[in-house]
């Protein structure tokens, strides 16, 4: 955790997308970091600039205001990072998946969502479709080159938000089941393990997922992105050390 946020880190096969920046981890410490900020508030542009032109390592290539700028300054500069709010003008004109294809397509960059909005449907929902990192603004400021170093330089999926994962009510029995899940046993290793029906084992899982859809808000949660989200919460005896 950093001051007022929680950081997050998820491996990149937990989200179903294909289109990951490729680290190349020789040579990161000397390399310069190419960034766009793509933000309609200039006064928010500004006071981002000034704090990121600090850092030698972290060089402004250009800013955008709008989606279709930014479309044209990632195509043109070919930068190695996006810092991009949700909410600017020419949102509505595109499905945000395929956005953000084409901004991969122009650039071999990592797209940082760089927004006010919360929640973690949100947060799911962007890593889903080929976001690397999502960061909070009200959170992040005065922390956003150390951010953007530990995203460029990591091969994992990086969250900064103030909403902390919510704790998921389970009964002993859906625990046990959820620590083995985690851990990578089959339905079957886990009813010989519990000496219960693997029938049994199948209708405890379908109640584990029903409780993280519901207390997350993610209906289409996949179930690996559910093994790792409970891993974050602590179950599992390997995983959850990490």
């Amino acid at each position: 955790m950093l001051n007022d946020g929680y950081l997050y880190t998820f491996s990149q096969d937990a989200f179903e997308y294909s289109l990951r920046y490729p680290v190349q981890m020789q040579g990161l410490k000397n390399q310069i970091i190419l960034t766009i900020i793509a933000d309609d508030h200039p006064y928010l542009i500004n006071g981002i600039e000034t704090d990121l032109n600090k850092d030698p390592k972290i060089k402004i290539v250009s800013t955008a205001t709008s989606y279709d700028a930014l479309l044209e300054q990632v195509k043109e500069h070919k930068p190695q990072i996006v810092l991009l709010d949700l909410k600017m003008p020419g949102c509505e004109k595109y499905n945000f998946k395929d956005f953000i294809s084409k901004l991969k397509a122009y650039s071999d960059c990592k797209i940082i969502i760089f927004t006010s909005e919360t929640g973690w449907v949100r947060i799911h929902r962007c890593l889903e479709i080929g976001a690397s990192a999502y960061i909070e603004k009200a959170i992040s400021l005065g922390k956003l080159k150390d951010l953007i170093h530990k995203i460029y330089s990591s091969s994992e999926l990086m969250v900064y938000t103030a909403e902390e994962l919510p704790q998921i009510a389970v009964s002993k029995r859906q625990g046990e089941i959820l620590h083995y899940m985690v851990d990578g046993k089959e339905n079957n290793e886990i009813a010989i393990l519990l000496d219960i029906d693997i029938k049994t084992v199948q209708s405890y899982i379908n109640e584990i997922k029903f409780k993280f859809k519901e207390s997350l808000g993610i209906y289409s949660l996949k179930p690996r992105t559910l093994l790792l989200l409970a891993s974050k919460l602590g179950f599992g005896s390997k995983l959850a050390q990490t």
